[in-house]
């Protein structure tokens, strides 16, 4: 069962969306309503509802208002509105869905299934990525975050982790460049794959190097450089 709030600054309004919800949407509750911006993001604080039906215009303000009371928060917000020019700001608050007035029952349940789609995901425990190697000793699973860099040496591979160790591989830098590139790992040099979350320190100049933050130098070649950057800049 969901837990909902609706706000919209008109009695009709709240009504007719509760009514809709009630008749065609299965398993949501509506625990509270409110009208402005105070209301609205007190209700949400004594009910911690599960999805918020927001509307744009509010007494005392908008919407986006009781969103940024929002920010530490993990409400769903649906936001329901005759006012379509919000639509942009709406979605870049993370907002599930964007329902124009007068709802469409088919709009409406398929929002309400999103939001149980996200709970669904939510509940799901975390997995790392994790990185199979075949070593000497038999195959060795690591957990992408460890790894600090791998280095390249004709045929053979070697990854340095967090940790200290050193492991070898006999398969080339290639190959992890292809099987890493989802992880935020980047070549910078041709025989050099780095993680991106590891490095503390770029140096420029005519050996421009990365530091990582187990103090070790991987070189950045002058031909890598921009891109280097640029992927360093968005990770």
């Amino acid at each position: 069962m969901l837990r909902a709030v609706i706000i919209d600054d008109e009695r009709k309004s709240r009504e007719n969306l509760q009514l809709l919800l009630d008749s065609f949407v299965e398993n949501v509750e509506i625990v509270g309503t409110a009208d402005g911006v105070l209301t609205g993001i007190s209700a949400i604080n004594q009910f911690n509802p599960d999805v918020v039906f927001l509307d744009i215009h509010l007494a005392n303000g908008d919407g986006f208002q009781v969103l940024e009371s929002l920010k530490d928060k993990d409400q769903n917000i649906i936001f329901v509105t005759g006012h379509e020019e919000h639509a942009v700001k709406a979605f870049r608050s993370d907002a599930v869905d964007y329902l124009l007035k007068p709802v469409s029952i088919e709009h409406l349940q398929g929002a309400v299934e999103r939001v149980r789609t996200r709970a669904a995901a939510d509940t799901k425990p975390a997995t790392k990525p994790q990185i199979s190697l075949s070593t000497s000793k038999g195959l060795q699973f690591l957990k992408t975050e460890d790894i600090l860099y791998c280095k390249g040496d004709g045929a053979y591979t070697y990854f340095f982790l967090k940790n200290g160790t050193r492991i070898t591989t006999s398969k080339n830098l290639k190959e992890y460049e292809n099987r890493l590139s989802d992880y935020s790992f980047f070549r910078s040099h041709k025989s050099y794959l780095v993680n991106l979350a590891e490095i503390k320190t770029y140096i420029r100049g005519e050996g421009s190097h990365a530091v990582m933050t187990n103090g070790d130098h991987v070189s950045v070649s002058k031909r890598r450089k921009d891109t280097f950057l640029a992927a360093l800049g968005s990770a």
